[in-house]
């Protein structure tokens, strides 16, 4: 754990200590909510710059818009599919728009090659953020004089009353919701605990706060080793039963760091995957920097593939990034910019240099990198015979996510 004096924002250290004061403990799980989702002081709802390379870490829609045309020429295919009849898919929901770079770039795709989608097509976003809300609506200020892009506080809004018919999008999500972390000791499942000592956060163990903690290895039948340490996102598990429940006719697409739950949870990974991201540098310790650094952990895709089960969500694929772009096309995309980009004239005020592009876009599909880190699950509801271009180049066979 590293050593610093700085806890992190003052009047948000306060909060959460007077807490743990009258509580005498917090699960870890509610310690990384507030730290993350208080009200103007949590490090997602204050106004701090945190996405990009002026922030703590960058999303592949930083990288180069081509992730967001790819996006949105899988969305077209779908929604252009006959599976639909009558009941045209109008609607797009992004959950967690960040800086609204992805909805921009898909949308001015889509408005490009598919009018006709985009004639009839709104996109929807919910977002917790106030900041990133004025954000988004500075960027997309074109689309929401056009009436294209709306925002609405949650899945309970009214106009999503009839359900939705249409597309459910994230991108690095659900890594951000809270977690329990727990550890094997002594052959019994004990839950991270956070309370205070000398005026600093101290990590104590303990039983479960929960039963369905205990319960889910059980259902995984994932048998864990002496002193692993694991994550556990059951607000990942609730997000999805909620997605599954508004929908009518839809598909879902999750895009996100994880495994599925037999890799995830493998005794190779004894300390689990939380980390914390502070201006491009990793750490392992939450208790400092607390609402200036990010906190993330990898996402278990089995729990979420079977949760989606229960409210009708069946899988339709499952694979990397570097798969499903390659399979939409995105090396042909990459030939074609980068033969643009030398006819431009050399030094174009604005343009990046030839080769900070192709960096950029390589970079997407990096087997090292955001290629093969990057997961993405397809799941659909109502819907059958697809057959999608993201799905083409070798995708996960389905029992990759249930080989328990």
């Amino acid at each position: 754990m590293e050593h610093s004096d700085d806890l992190g924002h003052p009047d948000l250290v306060k909060i959460i200590q007077e807490r743990i004061l009258s509580q005498g403990r917090i699960t870890f799980a509610e310690f990384m909510e507030m730290a993350l989702y208080t009200p103007d002081l949590g490090y997602y709802t204050s106004g701090e710059e945190k996405i990009g390379m002026e922030g703590d870490y960058y999303t592949s829609t930083d990288l180069h818009p081509l992730f967001g045309e790819m996006m949105g020429r899988q969305l077209a295919q779908m929604a252009e599919m006959p599976v639909w009849t009558e009941n045209v898919p109008r609607s797009i929901l992004e959950m967690g728009a960040g800086k609204g770079i992805l909805c921009q770039d898909i949308l001015n795709y889509v408005r490009r090659v598919h009018p006709q989608f985009y004639q009839h097509l709104t996109y929807w976003i919910i977002e917790k953020s106030p900041n990133m809300i004025q954000r988004q609506k500075e960027r997309l200020l074109s689309y929401v004089q056009d009436g294209k892009v709306k925002w609405v506080d949650g899945l309970n809004h009214p106009v999503f009353s009839e359900g939705i018919s249409g597309f459910v999008l994230s991108n690095e999500l659900l890594d951000s919701f809270p977690v329990h972390r727990l550890v094997k000791v002594a052959g019994a499942l004990k839950e991270i605990y956070v309370t205070l000592k000398d005026g600093r956060f101290q990590e104590i163990l303990d039983v479960p706060s929960r039963p369905d903690l205990s319960s889910y290895f059980e259902k995984l039948g994932v048998v864990l080793e002496e002193g692993q340490q694991v994550e556990v996102n059951l607000k990942a598990l609730d997000w999805m039963r909620e997605v599954g429940r508004i929908l009518s006719r839809a598909m879902v697409i999750t895009v996100d760091y994880g495994y599925p739950a037999a890799e995830l949870y493998s005794p190779d990974r004894k300390r689990g995957t939380f980390l914390c991201y502070y201006k491009h540098r990793v750490s392992e310790d939450p208790y400092i920097r607390v609402g200036q650094q990010d906190m993330t952990a990898h996402v278990d895709f089995t729990s979420l593939a079977l949760t989606g089960r229960e409210v009708g969500l069946e899988v339709t694929g499952f694979t990397n990034q570097e798969y499903f772009l390659m399979g939409l096309g995105i090396t042909q995309e990459m030939e074609t910019r980068l033969q643009q980009h030398g006819d431009l004239p050399a030094g174009q005020a604005g343009l990046p240099s030839r080769e900070k592009e192709l960096a950029a876009m390589k970079n997407l599909i990096a087997p090292d990198g955001l290629g093969r880190v990057f997961k993405i699950l397809i799941q659909h509801k109502r819907l059958k015979g697809l057959k999608l271009d993201g799905l083409n180049y070798r995708p996960f066979s389905p029992e990759v996510l249930f080989s328990l």
